[in-house]
């Protein structure tokens, strides 16, 4: 349920969009107004706005007369990644450039669903410290356009990331990036930006969007 709010149409906004992210409103999934109204006890009006923003984010796509959750194909989630690796790696030379010895300890915690056995097969743990990872170093940057970008790319790679990490932790799903890729990719991003080396943070991450892209152009499902 919604709570009574002046910032109500955020509010469902901010609400639809996360349940699209976490997969919660799966791609293909129809959004009709009355059905979600009903279920965050609104009136129809907000979430006929939220609706409109989330359109204008991509995360929402019109079929015919009805709207949808986008069902991304592997060339449009390439192209994502495309504009990810320009954005990942100025974010990682301006996080270099400004990291302080607090925020170092704060970005290595975002590593430890990487080294910690009890969460090494919970695939959702390890997307949303993924997510944690990026998301600090973009806010490191310090600059709220990068900031708002990524936010875009990230929200509609949404999907292929949570399948990409399902099948890295299911033994039979025949992937061939594993979670020690990652962890390797990631480790080379952090060491960088914690050593205030802005060139080499930014190829760190670089590399590690080229081995996503590689993997997605071996890749034969989104899903």
């Amino acid at each position: 349920m919604i709570s009574r709010a002046p910032a109500l149409r955020e509010q469902v906004y901010i609400n639809i969009r996360n349940r699209i992210v976490n997969g919660d409103l799966e791609p293909g999934r129809v959004l009709v107004e009355v059905e979600l109204a009903d279920e965050l006890q609104v009136s129809r009006t907000p979430v006929s706005n939220a609706l409109i923003m989330l359109k204008e984010r991509g995360l929402v796509e019109e079929e015919g007369s009805r709207l949808r959750v986008p069902i991304l194909t592997l060339p449009d989630v390439t192209q994502l990644y495309w504009c990810r690796m320009a954005h990942d790696g100025l974010a990682s030379r301006l996080a270099a450039q400004r990291i302080t010895d607090i925020e170092i300890l704060k970005l290595e915690s975002c590593l430890l669903a990487w080294e910690t056995p009890v969460q090494e097969n919970d695939y959702s743990a390890l997307w949303v410290n993924d997510l944690n990872f990026h998301q600090m170093i973009y806010q490191l940057a310090d600059n709220k356009h990068l900031l708002r970008f990524s936010e875009t790319t990230m929200e509609l790679g949404a999907a292929y990331q949570r399948n990409t990490f399902r099948r890295m932790t299911d033994p039979n799903s025949g992937t061939e990036r594993s979670r020690s890729d990652v962890r390797v990719e990631h480790k080379a991003i952090f060491e960088a930006i914690a050593a205030h080396r802005p060139d080499e943070a930014e190829e760190a991450a670089r590399q590690h969007i080229r081995m996503v892209i590689a993997h997605l152009e071996q890749a034969d499902v989104v899903l």
